[in-house]
């Protein structure tokens, strides 16, 4: 037996809907960051470089983490964040450059995963890469790449499924 909207937005809220060919309605999934409710847990990577975990208190602290994008659901996906930030300034020491000063894409080394294969590559490359960071020479591309651990590496080839 169906039900009126004005029930079926009794016990759903404002989610927002979207109506089938079929007529049914499909409630779907909110967009945005993860938020946790009051009193639940959550991971961030702290100031000094380690992952902690916290209780949401939905106040100021809290909300500022959330806009940085310093809220985890998981140990595991705050882990992730630090190995991304530590690759990230091992990129930098071994000679990467941000942003392109008025380069071409395809005029520089960047480093990109090669997905399935849990490896990274170093080549000219016209796509967004790993933190749009560029390198002159194929050698300091490779010297980045050769300086992470494997959890930062496997952290850039990561695809977004599940642990």
């Amino acid at each position: 037996m169906g039900m009126t909207l004005k029930e079926f937005f009794e016990q759903n809220g404002n989610k927002p809907i979207e109506i089938q060919e079929d007529g049914t309605i499909k409630v779907l999934e909110e967009k945005g960051p993860w938020k946790p409710e009051t009193g639940e847990r959550y991971y961030v990577v702290s100031d000094i470089g380690a992952v902690g975990a916290l209780c949401w208190c939905n106040d100021e602290i809290d909300k500022r983490k959330l806009d940085i994008g310093d809220v985890f659901r998981t140990n595991a996906e705050a882990a992730r964040a630090l190995h991304r930030l530590k690759a990230r300034k091992k990129f930098l020491d071994a000679g990467g450059h941000e942003g392109m000063d008025g380069y071409e894409f395809g005029d520089k080394y960047h480093v990109y995963p090669q997905r399935g294969e849990n490896r990274l590559n170093a080549t000219i490359e016209g796509n967004v890469t790993a933190f749009d960071i560029w390198f002159e020479t194929k050698a300091d591309a490779q010297k980045a790449i050769d300086s992470l651990t494997d959890d930062e590496k496997a952290a850039l080839c990561w695809t977004g499924e599940e642990e």
